[in-house]
């Protein structure tokens, strides 16, 4: 029987030595509190462990399912909600990378109380990370999977990715996206964009100079369109479309040639598409995924000027297409 993975090598190191300063600081309270919810972890994957592995196949009576009837019966559905095409064992597996991912917060949280005993604190922050990312992963390669204007051969291939990520639930099959994602994350934090006439062409020179030299060959792909550029700027600029939109025509009204970050606030206001609260939270990257997202989706369907899928989900499909990530069913 295929189980999920519970922890990782580096996330056992973590909790080994979580374990071992409380033991040092004699607070019983908080073991006892890290102990009771490794025990509901351990519980929680037993029981999806339990259920079929998606990579292999089932029979039941007359019906046969295999890993590519999964992937196939995924692909069939354009457009709607995979919620209720998704397996048991996978609604359950992302409750489960939830929980996990609340565990080590918990585990930052008393680390940050014991800072003298402490000093694991940048790889637990390396950790979340890494959960948080594998639930990102998991809605991209859905809004893959469910965009009927994108090759079914394309969406297949994300099938299959998101069926390893169902099964094993510890960063399987997306090994490769991993440092290009996070890598695009850490630069968006330190990123100063230079608005000038708002183009952006500063703005991804700057960044694609030092970056992984995929991106270089990404951005010269002869599928690189406006819309794709448009969906990178949000991204480097941390604005919506429409934003930029309305920050171009001011410029234009009133002749002006550059602006900065007070400019922008005074022209847009306080209150932004995509508020940013703490940087070094690794959840931000998700809550900023989620709404340039949602953003994509009104376009499509108002049929809106402006991106219609995200940077990631752009990414992604030119990995898909150049296979630059490992697919197979293993």
């Amino acid at each position: 029987m295929k189980t999920i993975q519970l922890f990782s090598s580096s996330e056992e190191l973590i909790i080994s030595e979580t374990k071992k300063m409380l033991q040092n600081s004699e607070d019983m309270k908080d073991a006892t509190v890290i102990e009771d919810t490794l025990k509901s972890l351990y519980m929680l994957a037993e029981s999806i462990s339990n259920y079929p592995s998606l990579l292999n196949q089932q029979e039941l009576g007359k019906h046969s399912r295999t890993l590519e009837t999964l992937v196939e019966n995924l692909c069939s559905h354009p457009g709607l909600n995979l919620l209720l095409s998704t397996p048991t064992k996978a609604i359950l597996g992302k409750g489960f990378t939830i929980a996990k991912m609340n565990f080590f917060i918990l585990i930052s949280y008393i680390c940050a109380d014991y800072l003298h005993l402490c000093s694991g604190s940048d790889n637990i922050k390396k950790v979340i990370s890494l959960n948080v990312f594998s639930i990102m992963a998991e809605e991209v390669f859905i809004s893959i999977i469910s965009d009927d204007t994108l090759d079914v051969n394309l969406r297949t291939k994300a099938g299959f990715l998101l069926a390893k990520i169902w099964e094993y639930r510890v960063y399987k099959g997306i090994e490769e996206l991993e440092p290009v994602l996070t890598d695009l994350w850490i630069s968006r934090q330190s990123f100063t964009p230079s608005f000038g006439t708002m183009q952006g062409i500063t703005e991804i020179t700057s960044f694609c100079a030092d970056r992984n030299p995929m991106w270089l060959t990404f951005l010269s792909d002869n599928e690189f369109n406006e819309d794709t550029l448009d969906s990178l700027k949000e991204y480097l600029m941390g604005l919506s479309y429409e934003e930029i939109m309305k920050i171009e025509d001011y410029m234009e009204s009133e002749s002006i040639s550059s602006f900065n970050m007070a400019d922008i606030e005074k022209t847009l206001g306080l209150k932004k598409s995509y508020p940013m609260k703490d940087y070094h939270d690794p959840r931000e990257m998700y809550h900023f995924y989620a709404r340039r997202k949602n953003n994509a989706i009104f376009r499509k369907k108002s049929c809106m000027r402006g991106p219609t899928r995200t940077i990631e989900e752009y990414i992604i499909c030119y990995m898909l297409k150049h296979e630059l990530i490992k697919t197979n069913g293993n």
